[in-house]
């Protein structure tokens, strides 16, 4: 069942004459378009797709041939003949709420008599699954990201910035016809502490981890990695929560399969992160789905409702984070399958020490 079909049986369920979908994401994972700027609408009978002038060329050629009908307008607040589009002024239509900006819906209200409804629950659930193409796509985009880590560990020495690091990753990227997926995170020494570190100026000093964080963004999907790697010898509980934090991944990914639940797979390395006393330096997700947005359902959480189904593809990404002192983070992608998970990396996990 394709992704029309499975949208207008959702319609039809609901009562839905029609959907808007404006969202950048939505509109790609939909349609395939690669630009920034569009909308489209789907109702029972017929599909369009309403950019101007500036994409119109893109459109026309990136989008299925015979599949849409081309509506050239500016796109953004509301455009002239929508009503006609649907064909009744009062239909009820399905629009994106979380991304939808306030001044966007006043303006729909101002200028339309349509009655709304929220798409982002259905739009989470059909974009949660992977089709095969996505995931190929995927295994792609994962084959760049390990290119470029095993590159990045010639470059690595003392005395190299984060931003020098940050330089040659773009570069990497760039060479490889992709771009990041989200804003690399490239955190030494005690930067390495800080889940989330904004890169600085600081040089590399022996003894340091460093953690990587990084992405693609491919064919017009996500990709998501991350290793933690020592310039020298470290001191004894760094690489004591290292052990930790391998343990706590390889026990995770090994606990995935379809029909569990995302929380109680968050619990396995929470629980071995927490056994071995170290439960409050770690205060984040375990993962997260990955699609054409970087961070997307399923959620491994302490509070997910989500179920693991067959071809979901999420991230499995355990740390330890000792403030002023330094963190580990080790991340895999993977895709659920039958029996357990398939993980797009091959990357060793074992400690590195360069």
């Amino acid at each position: 069942m394709n992704k029309t079909t499975r949208l207008r049986q959702w319609m039809t369920e609901q009562t839905v004459d029609a959907v808007l979908i404006t969202s950048k994401e939505n509109m790609q994972w939909y349609s395939g378009f690669s630009g920034d700027t569009g909308w489209i609408l789907v109702t029972h009978d017929a599909e369009y797709f309403i950019t101007d002038f500036r994409y119109m060329e893109m459109a026309e050629k990136e989008l299925e041939q015979g599949r849409f009908c081309f509506v050239q307008e500016r796109t953004g607040g509301v455009i002239p003949g929508m009503e006609k589009l649907i064909g009744d002024p009062a239909a009820t239509v399905g629009i994106e709420y979380e991304k939808l900006t306030i001044r966007q819906k006043q303006a729909f209200d101002q200028e339309w008599g349509f009655a709304y409804v929220s798409i982002d629950g259905i739009m989470h659930e059909l974009r949660t699954v992977k089709t095969p193409d996505e995931i190929a796509r995927m295994r792609e985009g994962a084959a760049i990201v390990e290119e470029i880590f095993s590159h990045m560990l010639t470059v690595i020495r003392p005395g190299v910035s984060e931003y020098d690091l940050l330089a040659e990753m773009q570069y990497r990227m760039n060479k490889s016809e992709a771009r990041p997926s989200f804003d690399p995170i490239i955190a030494g020494g005690p930067n390495s502490s800080l889940p989330h570190a904004v890169i600085s100026a600081r040089k590399l000093q022996i003894g340091d981890f460093l953690t990587m964080d990084f992405g693609v963004l491919y064919k017009g999907v996500c990709t998501d990695f991350t290793r933690t790697v020592a310039l020298g010898g470290v001191e004894e509980e760094l690489e004591l929560i290292y052990n930790i934090v391998h343990k706590a991944n390889l026990e995770t990914e090994a606990g995935i399969r379809p029909g569990v639940s995302a929380k109680d797979v968050d619990a396995i390395a929470r629980n071995i992160i927490a056994d071995a006393g170290y439960g409050a330096y770690y205060g984040h997700g375990g993962g997260h789905g990955v699609g054409v947005e970087i961070h997307e359902a399923p959620w491994l959480s302490t509070n997910s409702t989500d179920v693991l189904q067959e071809n979901m593809v999420l991230t499995v990404e355990p740390g330890i984070y000792l403030p002023g002192k330094g963190g580990v983070r080790i991340e895999d992608m993977v895709v659920v399958t039958k029996d357990g998970i398939d993980n797009f990396y091959t990357a060793t996990k074992d400690l590195i020490i360069i």
